[in-house]
């Protein structure tokens, strides 16, 4: 059984009569769960039925106490595999792609390892007694178990009996709860036969009843071999690649690539940051496109939910990207915001598989077969990491020893540097800042910015460079495992390869795009853009515009007696507020009064 020695909690921190009292619980808890048959136990299999996000299916599931875990859930668009072992892991994404698993296979692990008596301490664990809480009108003791780093699993236990009742697993600042219940003894051990998991997002909750339950089970080892690659993409012809495709840079950060969803012709929005494709929801309804199930969402602001649709068929010149599964969402905001149409977002799908070579300076991009790649020898090779959906490449900050950012071709500024980091580094400490508006997947909301004095990826340094800093929430950019996100105006300073199927990306310096200062916003408006004026959402505190009295809601219809019109997103004149400090910009209200503006360096 749990055994948690006094010693070892004084070595802990732990007092005597802290230990007697988390050593009372977690005996309690072992011999509620069989004792003696519960120690023994070493493998056990589950099959039953799944629901979630709307859809019902069936889900089957091994777990063995050294890590090995394989579970298939066959529910639609939302079905899956994943297998871990004890050294790696791998599951599969809506489309069918074999995605490798970095620190996500170490926390199933640690996962599957609580689901026996000794195997959680054995692999480094430690407990403690966190206290009671009252959960479903039960009060409960509460054991927290760590491994060493900030997750935590807390282990909802009842004090009378042992019950586990429940448990809470924080896991990169993302908390979900799971309540068991249909409590049966199965070869002398307790096994739940109902489970129940619930998070921040409503779309995400899943629930799984049992039907069957077999502990101790013989388990093959090729049940975790990883499957052949299923390929989505083509070229036609037999040829090899794309090559050069003519983008559309549109406003210098944002990639709108020329293609067709099931035969219709689009501009997609490329977005290597995007863990699943995405299609406008009336776009979709446009195109007949049949809905079915549903799933969480996370954005930079905060959650939202998106619908399936499966079987998009998407073409750029000669690929073509078959059985694509995305996500429907409204994108009408977004894309009033952007002042660009926006029907699709391509995800990572398209470059889980595929090197893509994207040439920034003449706006081009090529798409090519992976097999025998070699990046070109003038390119300096970044190693790609895994977080969550997104691949990460490392960044250093003022010298600071290099951490992981997320690679992100659609996060259309700089750096994005995450609460964890940022607060661990003391990065906003006695440094000029302001605030701007962020817009994206789950509304609009503001963040901080401020200005680092110096970047350095791949060998290449960069220097003032404005960096947002969002705070902690419910959001894509709360994160304790990845620093921050870097965006296209780093990354447009590069030639840059993607070669996802090698785990690099291969990078060149553009020299004059290097040296070039970072565009920033002198003026401190935050704008809303529509066919004929300007709306002010936000005046950015110290910066020229609140200095000078402009307040929110107020709206502009020329800039320099140049008329703002449906041409103006995109154009030389929207990059009024990045021209130099000292420069004086005159502006028409719609009320016809005149205002001139200094604009400055504020942050």
């Amino acid at each position: 059984m749990i055994r948690i020695t006094a010693a070892l909690m004084l070595l802990l921190g732990v007092s005597t009569v802290q230990a007697d009292e988390l050593q009372t619980v977690l005996a309690k808890y072992a011999s509620w769960r069989g004792g003696a048959a519960f120690q023994a136990m070493r493998s056990f299999r589950e099959r039953g039925d799944v629901t979630t996000g709307g859809l019902h299916g069936k889900y089957d599931k091994w777990m063995l106490s050294d890590g090995h875990l394989r579970r298939s859930d066959s529910l639609g668009p939302l079905s899956g595999e994943q297998a871990i072992t004890t050294v790696a892991g791998w599951r599969t994404n809506t489309s069918g792609q074999i995605e490798d698993l970095d620190e996500d296979a170490e926390r199933i692990r640690r996962g599957v390892y609580l689901e026996f008596d000794e195997a959680a301490k054995s692999h480094g664990a430690r407990y403690s007694l966190f206290g009671t809480e009252e959960r479903d009108g039960r009060l409960c003791d509460v054991v927290r178990i760590t491994f060493g780093g900030p997750d935590t699993y807390d282990l909802f236990i009842a004090p009378a009996t042992g019950e586990l009742l429940g448990e809470r697993i924080t896991e990169d600042r993302k908390t979900r709860f799971v309540s068991y219940a249909d409590w049966r003894l199965v070869g002398g051990v307790r096994m739940p036969f109902a489970q129940r998991q619930t998070s921040s997002n409503a779309a995400d909750d899943q629930s799984r009843l049992a039907k069957s339950i077999q502990v101790d089970v013989k388990v093959e080892q090729i049940l975790f071999a990883r499957p052949a690659e299923k390929k989505i993409w083509s070229f036609a012809s037999n040829q090899t690649s794309t090559g050069w495709i003519d983008f559309e840079y549109f406003s210098d950060s944002q990639i709108f690539v020329p293609a067709s969803v099931n035969g219709d012709p689009i501009k997609l929005l490329l977005d290597s940051g995007a863990g699943i494709t995405v299609i406008d929801s009336a776009y979709a309804a446009r195109l007949k496109l049949k809905p079915s199930g549903s799933l969480g969402v996370t954005g930079v602001v905060g959650q939202s939910t998106m619908q399936l649709t499966s079987n998009l068929h998407i073409r750029i010149g000669n690929l073509s990207l078959t059985h694509i599964t995305a996500g429907m969402i409204d994108l009408s905001g977004v894309a009033a915001q952007e002042a660009h149409p926006m029907p699709l977002v391509l995800g990572k799908e398209a470059f889980n598989q595929l090197v893509v070579d994207i040439d920034f300076q003449h706006h081009k991009i090529a798409f090519y077969d992976p097999s025998g790649y070699a990046g070109p020898h003038d390119a300096t090779r970044v190693p790609l990491g895994r977080h969550a959906d997104a691949r990460t490449v490392p960044i250093s900050l003022e010298g600071a020893p290099p951490a992981p950012f997320d690679f992100d071709l659609g996060n259309a500024g700089t750096l994005i540097v995450y609460p964890a980091y940022g607060d661990r580094a003391h990065l906003l400490g006695g440094r000029p800042q302001t605030l701007d508006m962020l817009v994206g997947v789950g509304g609009m909301t503001n963040e901080k910015l401020a200005t680092l004095k110096t970047i350095e990826i791949a060998g290449t340094q960069m220097m003032d460079v404005p960096t947002a800093f969002p705070d902690a929430g419910d959001n894509a950019v709360n994160s304790d495992q990845t620093a921050g996100n870097v965006g296209l105006y780093v990354l447009s300073r590069f030639h840059v390869i993607t070669d996802y199927p090698h785990d690099a990306l291969w990078l060149t310096a553009d020299p004059r795009a290097i040296v070039e200062p970072f565009a920033r916003n002198r003026a401190g408006l935050d704008l809303t853009p529509s066919p004929d004026r300007l709306v002010v959402m936000l005046v950015r505190p110290g910066s020229p515009a609140e200095r000078s009295g402009w307040k929110q809601d107020e709206e502009i219809i020329a800039i320099d007696g140049q008329k703002v019109d449906a041409k103006f997103s995109g154009s030389a004149l929207s990059r009024w507020s990045e021209q130099p400090a000292g420069t004086d910009v005159e502006l028409t209200l719609a009320d016809g009064s005149i205002r001139h503006l200094t604009l400055a360096d504020y942050y």
